[in-house]
């Protein structure tokens, strides 16, 4: 008899595309990397700091399966949690193009909608958290974010609140607009300082990381995949793309984000590529790029966050035959639940011809070979 659920995991292997309930059933041979990504979220939780850390490994090796288990794994310790994959919409040098992606794709535990409503919901005008994510705003932020916030809790219409946290979510709002709204809340003009969502975009990071903090969660973990993908971007545009990262990596301690854990999956061949070129390599190339430009700060900031990365990556590295051995057991079993047969494979001889192949090709070949049997 067919077994309708292990269909549906065996389709979902087949189709090559990770996801949050794949990672719970195969977690295999990362166990040491998940213990010190525990420690990490245990210590966050506490401490209330930031930390970040760079994941690399081969393409088909797993980086995407990872990110999805540290995402059950973090929920699993009351953890808000952003999945976001890099591209070239979204590229890494424009975090006022990134944060509105990272919005939308942030999950509260227990909650299976995306975005900020629910973080939102039930803040009454004259509550303790409304008090404090305003006085947050006032003292720490640009000001435009304490109007929002300010009109966000007060505002009589629904179509007003739905601006204002279309704002909040990075749908950024005019000015005019907004001080048109402020005039239609309060009876009163207000003055408000230029507003640049590619110079003030971070601010909007910190008030989403005080957000859930403030509303009872241990913290935010962020999980940005295809990082490589700044290898793709021009010599300035890699610039900025590395001073961001080191707002994660090198966090200030008057600018950073509160009880956060980031984790940066990136190729393997980034190394190779881009920090490790014999000629013209990004850690002596773009700092000198920058100071050319009459900008140490940031070319310091840049050589000391590629140095990071070339000091401290987490390495994913291909799993041992008796893990791939128990992987493949794993999807035979599935199979045979799926279409309702007993399947006489040879693991081994399985794990033979495939053994040069990708992690991903080794699952896919195993489907076909039993689809064919």
């Amino acid at each position: 008899m067919r077994d309708f659920e292990a269909v549906r995991i065996v389709e979902t292997l087949r189709s090559g595309v990770s996801s949050r309930h794949l990672s719970a059933l195969f977690s295999y041979g990362r166990e040491a990397l998940l213990e010190t990504v525990q420690r990490d979220l245990d210590g966050l939780a506490a401490q209330e700091g930031s930390r970040a850390v760079v994941l690399r490994g081969d393409y088909g090796e797993g980086k995407t399966h990872f990110l999805n288990t540290v995402f059950n794994l973090a929920q699993q310790r009351n953890f808000a949690v952003s999945f976001v994959v890099l591209s070239k919409e979204r590229p890494f040098s424009r975090l006022d193009r990134v944060y509105p992606k990272v919005a939308c794709e942030t999950y509260l535990p227990g909650e299976n909608e995306a975005g900020l409503e629910a973080l939102l919901r039930d803040i009454r005008p004259d509550s303790e958290v409304a008090a404090e994510l305003l006085a947050f705003a006032q003292e720490k932020l640009h000001p435009k974010i304490a109007r929002v916030l300010e009109n966000y809790f007060q505002a009589p219409e629904s179509y007003h609140v739905h601006l204002l946290y279309r704002d909040l979510m990075g749908d950024w709002l005019p000015l005019p607009e907004l001080k048109s709204l402020h005039r239609f809340n309060f009876g009163r003009p207000v003055k408000i300082a230029k507003f640049t969502p590619r110079l003030h975009a971070w601010d909007y990071f910190r008030l989403l990381a005080h957000l859930i903090r403030v509303r009872g969660f241990a913290g935010w973990v962020i999980l940005f995949d295809e990082f490589e993908l700044v290898g793709t971007l021009g010599i300035a545009a890699r610039g900025e793309a590395y001073c961001n990262l080191g707002r994660f990596l090198s966090p200030d301690e008057n600018t950073g984000l509160e009880a956060t854990y980031t984790i940066f999956s990136t190729f393997s061949g980034f190394w190779s590529v881009r920090l490790l070129a014999e000629r013209h390599p990004d850690p002596d190339e773009v700092p000198a790029r920058l100071l050319a430009k009459g900008e140490p700060r940031k070319a310091e900031l840049v050589r000391r966050v590629l140095n990071t990365l070339l000091l401290k990556p987490l390495t994913l590295e291909p799993l041992t035959t008796p893990e791939v051995r128990r992987m493949l057991g794993k999807v035979v079993e599935l199979h045979a639940r799926a279409y309702g047969w007993e399947p006489a494979i040879d693991l081994d001889h399985l794990i033979e011809i495939t053994k040069h192949a990708r992690l991903r090709t080794k699952i896919r070949y195993t489907l076909e070979y039993l689809d064919l049997k």
